[in-house]
């Protein structure tokens, strides 16, 4: 059996129920891991300054991987950023707008905005609470270490597929680029993902794959559920990614990362393969 020592979750869809809320028993879980010596991982597409409006009774256990990966912080210290070339994220902006597209540059203090786009704020202030809004983007002097398209319409992967699927290495770009829901697309320096951001808290805490366990719902999470051995995709979560990730939660409605962590529980953190449900 494997002893599980550290448990990555995406926040959307994943821990959050459907009014974007944390389970009601969620801080008492997570003191009862970590006096296991388990500790969590909150990783998300919202900044760290974000992440930390979230868990504010919870700074000293809970692990920060924010901006899909771009970085990571542990008891006010930043383990790690990854922060973009200001002439890429600018050809980005560029481009979003000639796209008639809604583009965030995600700084590592705050977001930036162009005050065309401010009849977003309430979505925008919904995942980034420093949001500053500017005449032009390109103009904008901050570290970033993401760049962001929302899509009101919930067409990210036809905006995906249509303009910033040609930014991705893999089809020849020069970044990360991944669909975060129906309504996101995000952007980061090439490598940087929630599987990478994971398997660096990894290596620098001497945790290996095998004693990691993660839960998401989408694409932007796809290479943190298998990167640790214990990917989690949600029975809500996207149906394709069902053939990638090893194991199946319960949904997001049902608290089903609660209903897992619970189980690692009572089994004081000795898991198998044979313990959860198959997602394939």
């Amino acid at each position: 059996m494997d002893h599980i020592r550290l448990i990555a979750s995406d926040m959307d869809a994943t821990l959050l129920d459907e009014r974007s809320q944390l389970p009601p028993d969620f801080a008492e879980t997570i003191r009862a891991l970590a006096g296991q010596g388990i500790l969590f991982a909150a990783a998300s597409g919202r900044p760290l300054y974000t992440l930390e409006t979230m868990f504010p009774e919870l700074l000293e256990e809970i692990i920060l991987i924010g901006d899909n990966g771009g970085a990571a912080r542990w008891k006010g210290k930043d383990l790690f950023v990854s922060e973009m070339p200001a002439e890429g994220w600018r050809q980005l902006a560029r481009s979003t707008k000639q796209a008639g597209d809604v583009g965030l540059l995600c700084g590592l203090q705050a977001a930036y905005a162009e005050k065309r786009d401010e009849g977003y704020d309430a979505v925008f202030k919904n995942f980034y609470t420093r949001v500053e809004y500017v005449d032009d983007l390109t103009a904008v002097e901050a570290a970033a270490d993401k760049f962001t398209i929302y899509l009101p319409n919930d067409d990210s992967q036809k905006a995906f597929d249509r303009t910033y699927g040609a930014f991705h290495t893999g089809n020849g770009g020069a970044f990360s680029v991944a669909v975060a829901g129906r309504n996101w697309v995000d952007v980061m320096n090439p490598g940087v993902h929630k599987g990478a951001a994971l398997a660096k808290v990894g290596a620098l805490l001497g945790i290996p794959a095998d004693s990691m366990m993660a839960f998401g719902d989408t694409y932007n999470d796809a290479e943190m559920l298998t990167t640790a051995k214990y990917g989690f995709l949600m029975e809500n979560g996207s149906e394709p990614l069902r053939t990638q990730v090893p194991f199946l939660a319960p949904s997001h409605r049902e608290y089903g990362v609660m209903q897992v962590l619970k189980q690692v529980l009572r089994q004081n953190g000795e898991v198998s393969p044979e313990d959860f449900v198959k997602a394939h």
